[in-house]
C-alpha cells in the first residue's frame, strides 16, 4: 500500500472519522481504504465481477453488495475489534501488494480472495499463536509495572494474586480490600489511550481505581536498558523464586493469555521502558461507566486523551497503595 495513503487512514482510523480514500487508481481492481460511519477501519473491493465472500475471523465483518448507482460488486472487510487495527492493516497492506501483481480485474479479485483465505488460515491458529507488536507491548507494561512498580510497595505474592487481567478481568490487578489498577501501555509520545469497554473505568463506590500508564517504546537489541519479555520473564522467576511464591501461578495466566515464551519472535521484540504514571479514577475523570449507557447497549470502547489526565495524577500514590497494602497483610494474617 503506498505510504502516504496508509499514513492518512491511519489517521482516519486514530480520529475515528468517516472518510474513503482509493489505494491506487492504476490498479485494474479498485480498491479503497478508510472508516465507515462510526469510525471503524474498513477495506473493499470494487468489480464487475461478481466476488465470493470469504471467512476471515469474529473479528472481522466480511459482507457482499451489489450497489445500484453502476450495478458494480463490492466486497467490504470492516474491523470490530479495535485492538487488531495493526493487523488489520497489514493484512490489507498485503492484498495490496498481492494485486498489484495482477493484469486484469478478475485476476486481482481471485488474489484478494486468496490472500484473505491466507489470513484466515494464520489468525486461526492453535492456541500458541503469536501476539502482535502492540498485544506484546501490552504484556510487557502490565509485567513491568506489576512487578518491579507494584512489588516494592506489596508482596511479590500479593502481586501476583492481584493479577487478574489474564483472566479477563475488567481491571489487571485487582488487590483484596485494596486498589484496582487499570495498566495501559502505550509509546512514549503517544497521547490517545484506548478504554476497551464501559466497566474498565468502573468500580464500586468504596472502591479505589488507579490508571497505570506506562511508556514502552519500540528499541534495538543494543539499547540501553531495552528488554524483551522473555527476559522480562526470567526476572520475574527469579522474583517469585526468592519470595516462595510457585512458578505455577506465572505459568498458568501465560497459558491463560496463550503466550509462549519460547516463541523466538519474541527474542527479537525488544521495549525500552521510559515511564510510568498514575492517574485516580475519581470525581470528574472522564470516562464512560455503565450507568451512562442505553438499554441494550454494552461493549462500548473509547479513547482518553493522556493530556486530559493531569489534574488527576496521583503523586503520593505509593504512600496510599502502602497504606491499603497494609490492610491487605493484616486481613491475610
Amino acid at each position: 500500500m503506498p505510504n502516504p495513503i496508509e499514513a492518512a487512514w491511519l489517521s482516519a482510523i486514530e480520529q475515528r472519522l468517516p472518510r474513503t480514500l482509493e489505494v491506487d487508481p492504476d490498479l485494474d481492481l479498485r480498491l479503497v481504504c478508510g472508516t465507515d460511519q462510526a469510525g471503524q477501519p474498513m477495506f473493499c473491493s470494487i468489480s464487475t465481477h461478481k466476488p465470493g465472500i470469504p471467512e476471515l475471523s469474529d473479528a472481522v465483518d466480511v459482507t457482499r453488495t451489489q450497489r445500484s448507482i453502476d450495478g458494480n460488486w463490492v466486497l467490504l472487510l470492516t474491523l470490530k475489534a479495535p485492538r487488531f487495527t495493526d493487523v488489520f492493516v497489514q493484512l490489507c497492506a498485503h492484498i495490496v501488494d498481492r494485486v498489484s501483481e495482477t493484469s486484469s480485474e478478475a485476476q486481482g479479485l481471485s488474489a484478494f480472495i486468496a490472500s484473505v483465505e491466507e489470513w484466515r488460515t494464520l489468525l486461526q491458529a492453535p492456541a500458541s499463536q503469536r501476539f502482535s507488536l502492540d498485544a506484546a507491548r501490552g504484556l510487557f507494561g502490565e509485567l513491568w509495572a506489576g512487578f518491579f512498580n507494584l512489588v516494592p510497595v506489596f508482596q511479590v505474592s500479593h502481586v501476583m494474586d492481584a493479577w487478574r487481567g489474564p483472566f479477563q478481568s475488567d481491571q489487571d490487578f485487582q488487590f483484596p480490600g485494596g486498589p484496582l489498577i487499570e495498566v495501559k501501555t502505550v509509546h512514549s509520545r503517544a497521547r490517545r489511550i484506548q478504554i476497551s469497554s464501559e466497566n474498565q473505568l468502573n468500580c464500586l463506590p468504596y472502591e479505589r481505581l488507579f490508571v497505570c500508564l506506562v511508556a514502552a517504546d519500540d528499541a534495538m537489541a543494543d539499547t540501553p536498558g531495552a528488554m524483551t519479555i522473555p527476559a522480562l520473564l526470567d526476572r520475574i522467576d527469579r522474583l517469585l523464586h526468592d519470595a516462595g511464591v510457585a512458578q505455577s501461578e506465572l505459568v498458568s495466566r501465560l497459558a491463560e493469555l496463550r503466550f509462549d515464551r519460547s516463541d523466538d519472535a519474541y527474542a527479537d521484540m525488544h521495549f525500552l521502558p521510559t515511564g510510568v504514571r498514575f492517574f485516580e479514577v475519581t470525581g470528574s475523570f472522564p470516562r464512560i461507566e455503565p450507568s451512562m449507557l442505553p438499554a441494550g447497549v454494552s461493549r462500548v470502547s473509547y479513547s482518553l486523551d493522556s493530556a486530559d489526565l493531569a489534574p488527576f495524577a496521583c503523586d503520593s500514590l505509593q504512600l496510599d497503595l502502602s497504606a491499603a497494602g497494609r490492610a491487605a497483610s493484616s486481613n491475610e494474617s
